[in-house]
């Protein structure tokens, strides 16, 4: 299983990396709901990927609490890694951008990507849709990427292993239905898939490949029926568009 650390900033003024990256300057930045899972399956994406892990960069405005394992964070940390509203997502960015433009030169790099990856969960309740459109909108605007999961990112998880069922897409959250907290997914994962997830949602490289992640883009793909919307407003996840970025990045 691996740690959840994330991975150092892959130059620094004195030793730039760009210089020495003939085929793509481009590095893919992400900023996710979750600190846990989301930041553990894509270093496992990384890794199976490993002639662009360098191009797969993660965003925090709280470096030492993201680089710090998940077991030694004190609570201070913890509370400040889970302010993950997608408005804080893209806040990150910002923040980031702000703070990280003399190492990484972005203004010089206009090919650089930002991604928020998060979950519809209860964003669309009559509480947050004001704010959840709003940060779509400005998502948009800034030609950063959205993946977002309907209901959680451990649709996304099942996929690799998986075709979706009926029951499972029950509980999306749609117009007609409320988000609603379940454990339905991780126990697909853990009694259909073999795949189980642990304590404190971490979840293990064995169970994840380059074979698996291309079957789960395949039925992603396959979910996504209306892909003319912002985002899914149904079961569906559109983190396969940000995979196939990534996956768009190796070599040949």
């Amino acid at each position: 299983m691996l740690s959840i650390t994330s991975r150092k900033p892959p130059f620094n003024v004195q030793n730039p990396y760009r210089e020495v990256r003939p085929t793509t300057s481009k590095i893919i930045f992400l900023s996710f709901e979750g600190s846990v899972t989301e930041e553990e399956y894509f270093e496992i994406v990384s890794k199976i990927f490993d002639k662009i892990k360098t191009k797969i960069q993660f965003i925090s405005v709280a470096e030492d609490a993201v680089n710090t394992n998940y077991k030694f964070r004190t609570p201070e940390q913890k509370l400040l890694l889970s302010k993950s509203r997608p408005k804080q997502l893209l806040e990150r960015i910002e923040q980031f951008k702000a703070e990280k433009e003399e190492i990484y030169q972005f203004s010089k790099y206009p090919e650089d990507e930002f991604w928020i990856v998060t979950d519809v969960d209860n964003n669309t309740s009559s509480i947050w849709i004001n704010e959840w459109n709003d940060t779509i909108k400005k998502c948009d605007e800034k030609r950063y990427g959205y993946a977002i999961s309907n209901p959680f990112f451990e649709i996304w998880l099942l996929l690799h292993h998986l075709e979706a069922t009926e029951e499972d897409k029950s509980f999306a959250v749609t117009d007609n239905q409320p988000y609603k907290p379940t454990s339905h997914f991780r126990n697909r994962l853990r009694r259909d898939a073999k795949a189980p997830m642990k304590k404190d949602k971490h979840i293990s490289s064995k169970h994840y490949n380059e074979l698996k992640i291309r079957q789960a883009i395949e039925r992603a793909r396959t979910l996504h029926i209306n892909c003319n919307d912002k985002w899914p407003k149904y079961f569906a996840t559109t983190v396969y568009i940000l995979l196939e970025k990534i996956i768009d990045m190796i070599p040949e």
